[in-house]
């Protein structure tokens, strides 16, 4: 209760929920101090004081004290420069300010942990949970380095070169498990462990640091200690762990765990399992009050009721073999956590319950080997390299778990983020799950509540079945204009159920729009395949994203403009489409074809247009696509020199997709008098470039069009029978005639 109670009032302190004084008012009464209401009065109260102590000292952070400008300033390095670059994390010096902040480093060459360096480049603000400041220091360059590395810097340095030496291209994972660096894994791996419901495998958690407290233990007791004595050189050693990696807080919370269990064994108390968790929680939130907003934090405590919780009931019922133990503790974990992980990443990994039988043996021999392999290096290379084989050979079976569980059907499950209703029926299974396994259940009563479950839940969804229904649950043409930052991505869906895209969105070293957020869209509606596939030009907001969706879904046909263009991530596109035999056509003005009674123009572009080859974005392929009376036209990137090239050419339309989205060089006045669309969708995101621009969105408004734009209203859908056309956005809905 103090903890909960804690938690609550720390968290109005964090989200400025009242003021300060008003709070600590209404905090502060209680009928009696020793009496329940006033421990609950008392612990919200100091949670209070605790958010407002932690915004105090973040007002002195670097974070908030940068001017979002070009700036010079002195760092030092709190972790190695790789060559190719990439994102560490640095110490401003001398810039009246205090912490870390993250970097954004530019290929140059390595450099070591600990070294000073005068950095130029700008700051960009992203304010994070709660509007905590944050945000990254795009370094363009450098103009000296020099300084002296302590122990620490040092250890991080021969850390980071040991883990090159010895695993080669495997030492992101190598980073990712043993210094929770996650920034450099190949995305696709992240993906598949994350589809798999191993993505847990690749953070520093609590599941690593008891790896650690169990290992030591062992060699403590091997060594001939007793069991009091082991358990507290077990609990030092994890502490020391979590402290070297700045005491993230689901290792934190195992570390505290590790320590309070080892102090409760010396002094012979027998604790509960959620008293223990409460208090290593309530640890935590005095350790780093932020952690009550991380998802990390709350995903690491969930996870660990959720498997004690239901293996207390295996245990009793049906024995403490590890088999039961695996199942009851991965059930619990992944019941405890989808509600978290459906509302906040719009997925639930299902394929974890029993390819954790496999994985957890795995990483359990992994993550001891790597330890011991970095750890000896140093000292004796040959002892390192033997330890790094058998763990090369655990990792490699470990990512092949994750690829087999991967292309499980139905492994993992994908719903819209963002909302409570995402939430909702995880809520439910998880309590029907505890009502199945209520403590004092029989395995007899377990069994006929889980047929009762069963069966009612069998019917309610033939109940609510639709038949005939189309995959995202609307009859007719559905065009969805999806929200993918500063980029384009649209997924289309025919009368018969067949879906295409026409772009995917940008990817780059850290994030690729067609992983993140396309294929969890086609996952949510159901997609297997995909029927075709358009990409407007070859620029990276346009491409970036179409490799992660070959790779998920098969695909009919992939249509382009087939201009060579001279840049890896085009002929990397073509080579992948080549490895999969997808067929690839390159369209021409004039092409037309025609799905379940929706009809496909291609107006743009042609080889034989006056601007072929000269500006990428004007040999875009401009597609109108036409269902009954609706029609619409997507832009691509196209200019006025396209628009120009297809005048006269131009039917009117109601839904046009904006092009280059909405660039001060796109949609002339003279494109909306041809076009006369009712409603305009502009696809973009923060950016640098001034989209939309002013002028442009001047000229939409005078042809009295209305404008909806991805970066205000979120992701856009209009469904369409030919007759009439609903637009679909965050908080708006609105229909037109389109005869």
């Amino acid at each position: 209760m103090l903890t909960l109670a804690y938690g609550a009032g720390l968290a109005t302190g964090l989200l400025r929920i009242g003021t300060p004084l008003g709070m600590a008012g209404l905090l502060a009464w209680t009928p009696r101090a020793g009496t329940l209401p006033g421990l609950v009065a008392a612990g919200a109260m100091l949670g209070r004081v605790g958010g407002e102590v932690a915004w105090l000292a973040e007002r002195r952070s670097c974070a908030a004290r940068l001017p979002e400008a070009r700036v010079r300033l002195r760092v030092r390095l709190r972790e190695p420069v790789a060559p190719e670059g990439g994102r560490v994390a640095v110490e401003p010096i001398g810039a009246g300010c205090r912490g870390s902040i993250s970097a954004s480093w530019p290929p140059r060459r390595a450099l070591p942990a600990g070294r000073t360096v005068v950095a130029l480049g700008r700051w960009i603000a992203r304010a994070g949970p709660a509007g905590r400041p944050g945000g990254t220091l795009v370094i363009t360059g450098t103009d000296s380095a020099g300084g002296v590395a302590g122990a620490g810097a040092r250890l991080r340095t021969a850390l980071a070169r040991a883990s090159t030496d010895l695993y080669g291209a495997r030492a992101p994972l190598i980073d990712a498990l043993v210094l929770g660096r996650r920034g450099a894994i190949d995305p696709g791996l992240q993906q598949q462990f994350a589809d798999a419901g191993l993505v847990h495998l690749l953070s520093i958690s609590g599941f690593h640091v008891g790896l650690i407290t169990a290992w030591t233990f062992l060699i403590g007791r091997l060594l001939r200690f007793g069991r009091s004595r082991a358990l507290l050189l077990a609990a030092v050693m994890s502490a020391c762990y979590v402290a070297f990696l700045g005491w993230p807080a689901p290792a934190t919370r195992a570390a505290a765990l590790a320590g309070v269990a080892a102090q409760a064994r010396v002094r012979q108390r027998h604790v509960h399992a959620d008293s223990l968790l409460a208090a290593t929680c309530l640890i935590v939130l005095l350790v780093d009050p932020w952690a009550i907003l991380d998802l990390g934090g709350w995903l690491s405590a969930t996870a660990l009721w959720g498997a004690s919780r239901f293996s207390r009931w295996t245990d009793r019922a049906l024995g403490t073999s590890f088999g039961w133990r695996t199942l009851a503790s991965s059930l619990g974990a992944t019941l405890a956590t989808a509600p978290i992980t459906a509302a906040v990443l719009g997925t639930v990994a299902l394929a974890g319950l029993l390819l954790n039988f496999a994985a957890i043996p795995l990483a359990a021999l992994a993550v001891p080997g790597v330890i011991v392999s970095l750890a000896a290096y140093p000292i004796a290379p040959p002892v390192a390299r033997a330890f790094a084989a058998g763990a090369g050979l655990a990792l490699h079976l470990l990512e092949l778990t994750a690829l087999a569980g991967a292309r499980i059907p139905g492994g993992h499950m994908a719903v819209e983020p963002g909302t409570a209703l995402a939430a909702a029926p995880w809520v439910a299974v998880l309590a029907l799950a505890l009502w199945i396994t209520a403590i004092r259940n029989t395995t007899a009563e377990a069994g006929r509540r889980l047929a009762w479950v069963v069966t009612l839940a069998t019917w309610g969804h033939l109940a609510l079945r639709t038949p005939g229904a189309s995959a995202d649950g609307q009859a007719g043409l559905a065009l969805h204009f999806l929200d993918v930052g500063q980029g384009d991505a649209a997924a289309l869906r025919t009368p018969g159920g067949h879906w295409l895209v026409i772009d995917a969105g940008p990817a780059g070293d850290r994030s690729d729009a067609g992983r993140r957020v396309v294929a969890p869209f086609l996952d949510r509606q159901g997609v297997r395949n995909l029927a075709l596939i358009v990409v407007s030009h070859a620029h990276a907001d346009h491409l970036g994203g179409v490799r992660a969706l070959l790779g998920r879904f098969p695909a009919g046909l992939v249509l382009e403009p087939g201009a060579l263009v001279d840049d890896a991530r085009y002929t990397g596109f073509l080579a992948e489409l080549e490895k999969r035999g997808i067929p690839w056509h390159p369209v021409h003005g004039g092409e037309r074809f025609a799905l379940d009674g929706v009809t496909f123009t291609v107006l743009h572009p042609s080889p034989r247009w006056a601007g072929w080859g000269e500006d990428v974005n004007e040999d875009s392929v401009v597609l109108l696509v036409e269902k009954g009376a609706f029609q619409a036209l997507f832009a691509g990137d196209a200019g006025f020199p396209a628009e120009k090239a297809m005048a006269g050419r131009l039917p009117a339309v109601d839904v046009l997709k904006v092009g280059h989205h909405g660039s001060r060089g796109s949609t002339s006045d003279a494109w909306l008098e041809a076009l006369r669309p009712k409603a305009a969708v502009v696809s973009v995101g923060r950016n640098d470039y001034g989209h939309p621009a002013p002028p442009t969105l001047a000229r939409l408004r005078r042809h009295r069009t209305d404008v909806l734009r991805t970066d205000l209203d979120g992701s856009i859908a209009v469904t369409t029978d030919g007759v009439t056309m609903t637009v679909r956005s965050r908080g708006r809905r609105e229909t037109f005639d389109v005869r």
